[in-house]
């Protein structure tokens, strides 16, 4: 024993020296080695051990180590020693359970707490993982672990009981509950009934395997106790139960999933190694109908993870009449399930969509398709992240899609990523990847991160694909301005950005980069002209510009949703290939949706212009002035000069962006011209415009 003490020694002394790390590893491997006695023995060599170490113990899992096998060994309780097995806490819980607070909870500097009930609680929250089991002795009830808040060190605690949750301190957990990692076989255990009780040697094999951290056979006893007697056993019953020590019976059948009495219970059984093949027929979906019109709103995500999971197993094994009426309780109760699909659901209640795994999105489509009609399901289909798009289209058709993208307020990174995808099979669709809907799309800000990856790789291929860039640039036709607008208004893009990309778009249409090289061009490149306005800009009137706003408008807010609604009712009269109503629905849809496109590019680029606030020279024909011609064979002719979409030739206004507008642009008095439709004419006056002309031209309402 004198010579094991010594080398104990020679072990402490080797430890203390810097940098020595191998050493500290060799203490830590003595220690478990060595007899309690030489280890309580060498006490004061240990703790000079500490001294020297001092602050260095939070810096290295292998003094850590040492530190908490001495304090399991109960070896040595000195104030330095206690300091030193803080810092080990916290050096060794792992990281989204490692802070001050929950260290302090521990207990290590508390001399009210033994060193190794200190030590018990660090191997304890080393091992403890959300949904893990937990029992509250005080209250004698069951729930599960769904959050560890290690800044204000407490535990948020789902209760079996009430389905509840409620904020339990960290420092009270670890001295009144017990903990147990979630398996099939705790599951059954908590939900033991007469039916199903098994003996009580089975009972404590389960909870020995299962414990988080040493569990004595007398809290083994209590636990069982105050969870049998008295709902299941007398006082009396359970003591004969206690003694009983045979075997449990192997014939003796776990529960069914169609039993279970929680979403997590669910979970457990449909997900258990030993679950076999699922069977759903009308009796099961009547049982679990029952449970989930028991699910209340405010589940946790785990929990709503593990629902979503259910409903793709259970999808696989039923019909679509038995799955309706399981899961119809569902519908509007959980995020994922909305009840109306509109525009106004929220993103973050879809989120699931982007996180269930690729082999059960087939079984939740299914389950889901089973609440939703056809058209429904497009239209959630518009606000879904990118990788339930495809598999999505198993279940619908072009036509679907098409209605749903067009009846939608807006159109997502998602979206436009999915068309661009599948560009040959929604040819009709392409018009939609606009640099419009892109800067919009891309100017999204708080996307929850299920979509954030679509919106980077839209930007990606905006910039980087000359493909891509061909077909916006073909989208926006002749009005190239809209497009230029579009790029200016990217919220999430800088302006150094803005300018790549404008530049990058020029590289592939001459009209582009000869606008970009024009005045207005080159302020959206941020360069500075001397000219107060860019000539080539379209002009119109308040009058004009209010007129194709409330056009607009009435589009968007009247028309729109009545042809929406009218496509959703041929829908309903059967198969579209034989629809009349449809067909016409449809073509007024397509004609709805380019006249929109028209006006949301026109009103982005024209300037509205306060024709009262206008002094022309009368030098020259320009904008609000009235032109007198006489033509060659004497006859007198006056027109009056206006903006872009202010024309009415039966009135003789004309728009100076005309054949004839251009052609009279910029002459002066006397001088003689040719006229678009042939012959030619002098001109003899210009005045202001007309008092009438000019209030009709001002009015904005």
């Amino acid at each position: 024993m004198i010579k094991e003490q010594r080398l104990l020694d020679d072990l402490i002394m080797a430890a203390m020296q810097k940098g020595n790390d191998p050493a500290v590893g060799e203490l830590l491997a003595g220690i478990r080695d060595c007899e309690h006695e030489i280890l309580k023995g060498a006490a004061e060599n240990f703790n000079s051990l500490f001294q020297e170490w001092d602050d260095t113990v939070g810096g290295s899992d292998g003094k850590s180590e040492v530190c908490l096998a001495l304090a399991e060994l109960s070896v040595l309780d000195t104030p330095t020693f206690r300091a030193a097995l803080n810092d080990a806490a916290r050096r060794l819980l792992p990281p989204y359970i490692s802070s001050g607070a929950v260290t302090k909870a521990i207990g290590a500097r508390d001399t009210g707490i033994a060193v190794n009930s200190v030590a018990a609680r660090i191997r304890k929250l080393q091992k403890l993982r959300t949904n893990a089991y937990v029992f509250q002795s005080g209250s004698q009830c069951w729930g599960r672990l769904v959050n560890l808040d290690k800044v204000m060190a407490t535990m948020a605690v789902n209760t079996f009981a009430t389905n509840s949750m409620i904020s339990i301190p960290v420092a009270t957990a670890l001295s009144g509950c017990l903990f147990f990692e979630q398996h099939i076989e705790m599951t059954n255990l908590i939900s033991t009934t007469q039916a199903t009780l098994k003996n009580a040697a089975f009972c404590r094999e389960v909870l020995a395997r299962h414990s988080i951290g040493p569990l004595s056979a007398e809290k083994m006893r209590a636990l069982l106790e105050k969870m049998f007697v008295p709902a299941i056993l007398s006082p009396d019953g359970f003591e004969k139960w206690w003694a009983d020590t045979a075997p449990a019976h192997s014939s003796q059948k776990g529960r069914s999933f169609r039993d279970a009495r929680s979403v997590l219970e669910l979970y457990t059984l449909l997900t258990a190694p030993e679950a076999g093949e699922i069977v759903l027929d009308d009796a099961a979906a009547e049982k679990l109908s029952l449970l989930f019109s028991r699910v209340r709103p405010g589940m946790t995500p785990k929990d709503l993870a593990n629902l979503a999971e259910c409903v793709s197993i259970l999808s696989k094994a039923g019909e679509e009449a038995v799955l309706k009426k399981m899961f119809s309780p569902l519908r509007g109760k959980v995020p994922f399930f909305p009840g109306a699909v509109d525009g106004k659901v929220p993103l973050k209640n879809l989120e699931i969509w982007g996180r269930l795994s690729v082999k059960n999105l087939a079984g939740f489509i299914r389950g889901t398709a089973s609440l939703y009609s056809l058209y429904e399901m497009a239209k959630l289909f518009t606000l879904l992240p990118l990788r339930s798009m495809p598999p999505m289209m198993d279940i619908l058709a072009v036509n679907d899609v098409t209605d749903a993208i067009y009846a939608a307020d807006k159109v997502s990174c998602d979206v436009l990523l999915f068309l661009w995808k599948n560009k040959a099979k929604f040819g009709e669709l392409k018009e939609y990847i606009s640099m419009a809907n892109i800067s919009r799309a891309l100017s999204e800000e708080g996307l929850p991160k299920e979509w954030a990856a679509a919106q980077r790789e839209l930007k990606k291929l905006l910039f980087e694909k000359t493909d891509f860039q061909k077909l916006v640039i073909e989208n926006a036709g002749e009005n190239l301005d809209s497009l230029i607008y579009a790029v200016q208004k990217m919220r999430n893009m800088q302006q150094g950005e803005c300018q790549s990309l404008l530049v990058k778009l020029s590289r592939s249409s001459d009209a582009l980069k000869a606008r970009l090289e024009s005045g207005e061009g080159r302020k959206a490149l941020g360069e500075k002209k001397e000219e107060q306005a860019d000539d080539s800009a379209l002009m119109t009137s308040l009058a004009s510009y209010k007129r194709l706003a409330d056009e607009l408008d009435t589009l968007i807010r009247v028309k729109i949703p009545e042809n929406v609604k009218a496509i959703e009712t041929a829908r309903a009269f059967g198969d579209l290939s034989e629809n009349a109503e449809y067909d016409a629905a449809k073509l007024q849809r397509n004609i709805l949706r380019k006249r929109r496109s028209e006006l949301e590019n026109l009103l982005a680029t024209v300037q509205a212009v306060d024709f009262s606030l206008l002094h022309p020279s009368l030098e020259t024909v320009s904008i609000a002035t009235k032109v007198t011609l006489e033509t060659a064979d004497g006859r007198r002719v006056s027109y009056s000069f206006a903006g872009a979409f202010d024309g009415k030739p039966e009135e003789n206004v004309i728009a100076y962006n005309t054949a004839l507008g251009k052609t009279l642009l910029g002459k002066k008095t006397g001088e003689t011209l040719s006229l678009p439709e042939g012959g030619t004419a002098k001109v003899l006056e210009i005045a202001p415009l007309d008092a009438s002309l000019l209030a009709t031209l001002t009015a904005e309402v």
